[in-house]
């Protein structure tokens, strides 16, 4: 059974902090899309949230060992908070791929794509809210884990279409190179919050 309480337990704490850093990571990756000339801000601030949580997984990892007993088993609190720090650290990774390519504006293709981190890490974020809430049976978590994949299927298509534009369209092989990898990134983190999705549907199957 979930042991997740009114006091807030402190892996549900933990957990909830690194989904709102995973959501503002986001949401700064998407607002720097439309200022890309000033890039190096930019990085500083999403490296800044990537720090954190890197903290936080050793926080939760700290927790994990002291722990007598964990609101939910022990490995799908791990998985969890590992897949959102993957999550930062594909935001991270894209950021910095703008620098070292050297790329000043992005596309409207990679500001849609941009557009689905965020909502896929907002869903996240209100789904981890939601755990606690699994012992009196909440009635959102699927409807959330269910728009988590519609996410994943929207930026999926969207993904193949500007591959295959990029290719039949572009004829600098190192433009579709650069973009090719950007696209692929940021699809990339997309997957990674449906498979966060994934592990707590797992969590309430196994709880339920």
């Amino acid at each position: 059974m979930f042991n997740f309480n009114k006091k807030e337990d402190k892996f549900y704490i933990l957990l909830s902090k690194m989904g709102k850093h995973t959501n503002d990571g986001g949401k700064l990756l998407r607002e720097s899309l439309d200022t890309l000339h000033d890039k190096d801000t930019h990085v500083k601030k999403i490296e800044a949230l990537e720090h954190k949580g890197d903290q936080l997984v050793r926080d939760i990892i700290k927790e994990l060992n002291e722990a007598f007993i964990t609101p939910i088993d022990r490995e799908d609190i791990y998985a969890i908070v590992k897949e959102m720090d993957n999550i930062l650290d594909s935001i991270n990774s894209t950021i910095h791929r703008f620098v070292m390519f050297n790329i000043n504006e992005g596309t409207e293709a990679c500001k849609y794509l941009a557009d689905k981190v965020v909502q896929a890490t907002a869903e996240i974020l209100e789904l981890i809210h939601e755990l606690n809430l699994i012992g009196n049976k909440s009635n959102s978590i699927n409807k959330r884990l269910k728009r988590i994949d519609e996410i994943e299927d929207e930026a999926d298509i969207l993904f193949r279409k500007t591959v295959e534009k990029l290719f039949k369209d572009e004829i600098d092989p190192l433009t579709v190179m650069k973009w090719k990898e950007i696209y692929q990134i940021l699809e990339n983190t997309i997957d990674t919050c449906e498979r966060v999705g994934n592990i707590v549907e797992g969590v309430v199957m196994k709880n339920a």
